[in-house]
């Protein structure tokens, strides 16, 4: 709900750099924060069902989804822009998100695991 109301305000100019722009960053952490909070949600869910037996599966599809959305939605709104580059930059974080939650699973990290 935070995502979507401060997509709804009006542009904020910001400086232009070449390589990655501090906006593409925000993204990558914003998303990434994002799949992270929807696989704990998910993984502790009280019934086991597909979603919590794949969580970091259905955490990549809601939140990427979710960008896709709030793309689309800021086409709408003035002064702003959607961008394919901004969509990239949610999948990033998303992806990197969860390749990290992937890896203390590996290491059976407590915080990441399903308690029974």
């Amino acid at each position: 709900m935070i995502i979507f109301i401060q997509s709804s305000f009006p542009a904020v100019e910001l400086p232009k750099v070449e390589i990655i722009s501090f906006d593409k960053i925000v993204h990558m952490g914003v998303f990434g924060l994002l799949a992270g909070l929807c696989y704990l949600s998910l993984i502790h869910l009280n019934s086991e069902n597909t979603f919590t037996r794949n969580a970091i599966l259905w955490s990549a599809i809601i939140t990427i989804l979710y960008g896709a959305s709030d793309e689309f939605h800021q086409y709408f709104v003035p002064n702003r822009s959607s961008e394919v580059q901004d969509w990239i930059a949610d999948i990033t974080g998303t992806i990197i998100m969860l390749l990290i939650i992937r890896f203390f699973l590996s290491k059976r990290y407590r915080l990441f695991q399903r308690i029974s």
